[in-house]
């Protein structure tokens, strides 16, 4: 069963046994995508984690047909076998969408009406952002997913973070004002933001291409010369956000305040936050995701502190959102204090309008 404000972690399938551990705590879960394209492998390692190791947290698979340069588009029929073997796994089942581009309101219209004749199925909308930024595309948007009912997974496209985008957060908020359980897919930290603020589950990327949906790059023989990937980046709770490890080492030399630099997490173990930046690229990178999944795991928890289990739902989720409110504002305090631009999304997230859209309890979703 996939609970209230459950925080997933979202990783390809060669790095499931990896997170499956991490994932395996009250609150958490995994959301798996094909390494490769191999939808074959990625089947195989659901199957090994439930009926080898007894896996017993949720578990979503997503197929990723949007994703890439051979993306498919909206219009794209579901593969019935790949719904199939979710529901022999004892599965929640997720559609195999194509992308949602920024006019395909019939590609919108037919994967959220095929999804709503399908049983106990959740339609993924991997959508361009206008869908979430423009007040038009956003209200074509919550008319169809109302009219058909179906649970829905969203995936945003940016080059970085979607909720960077102005729009972006009010349009998330208005599609939770729905009324039908929605899930969010490839996210980073404002995964926390959209439980608080109703949403039934978030899954944030082990890296940062599963931090978000990338563009479609133009058709090319290969990478740029001297293509290098991105060094790997790790969650800095004090500005609840995503940084490059040698960025946190050069602010903690400015700045020795072990109260904003140390971390009590089981990956740091009471250390620096910043004592990775002594690993290669390479050798951080496990570490890096690690740590900043456990941070986002017990803020998530403190989010949804355990003071108001005996309050009505409603109530808990407007506490909830209005503490992630006040940490938005702290976080953009830190960042200042350490000579660091305010991250875009934690200005989005402070509007408002935020405190207006809580909206009734909906149904759970089960497997």
């Amino acid at each position: 069963m996939l609970g209230d404000g459950t925080l997933l972690v979202h990783c390809s399938a060669n790095q499931a046994l990896r997170c499956a551990p991490i994932a395996e705590r009250p609150g958490a879960g995994l959301v798996i995508s094909p390494y490769q394209r191999d939808e074959a492998g990625l089947l195989a390692t659901a199957a090994y984690l439930l009926r080898q190791r007894r896996f017993e947290a949720p578990l979503l698979l997503d197929a990723a047909r949007y994703a890439g340069q051979a993306r498919l588009p909206a219009s794209a029929p579901f593969n019935p076998r790949w719904l199939r073997r979710q529901r022999e796994l004892g599965l929640p089942v997720l559609t195999d969408s194509g992308y949602v581009d920024s006019g395909d309101q019939l590609g919108l219209a037919g994967i959220l009406h095929r999804a709503a004749m399908l049983p106990d199925t959740i339609a993924v909308l991997p959508l361009h952002p206008i869908w979430l930024q423009d007040r038009l595309h956003r209200t074509v948007l919550t008319g169809h997913i109302r009219a058909a009912g179906a649970p829905v997974a969203l995936v945003l496209e940016a080059n970085r973070d979607p909720f960077a985008l102005p729009g972006v957060v009010e349009g998330l908020l208005a599609v939770l004002d729905c009324g039908v359980p929605t899930l969010l897919l490839r996210c980073d930290v404002s995964a926390l933001g959209a439980l608080c603020h109703g949403a039934r589950a978030a899954a944030v990327g082990t890296v940062a291409a599963l931090r978000h949906l990338t563009p479609r790059p133009p058709p090319a023989a290969g990478p740029p010369h001297g293509f290098r990937p991105a060094a790997p980046s790790a969650v800095f709770r004090p500005t609840l956000s995503y940084r490059r490890i040698g960025a946190i080492a050069r602010a903690h030399r400015r700045h020795a305040d072990p109260d904003l630099f140390g971390c009590a997490c089981t990956v740091c173990d009471g250390r620096d936050v910043d004592w990775m930046a002594a690993l290669s690229d390479r050798d951080r990178e496990v570490p890096a995701f690690e740590h900043s999944i456990r941070v986002l795991q017990d803020l998530r928890d403190e989010l949804f502190t355990t003071q108001n289990t005996g309050a009505q739902n409603a109530g808990v989720q407007n506490a909830a959102a209005q503490s992630w409110t006040a940490r938005c504002t702290d976080a953009a305090y830190r960042c200042r204090e350490l000579g660091w631009d305010v991250t875009p999304m934690l200005r989005h997230w402070q509007q408002p309008q935020h405190h207006s859209r809580l909206g009734p309890t909906v149904a759970r979703l089960t497997a």
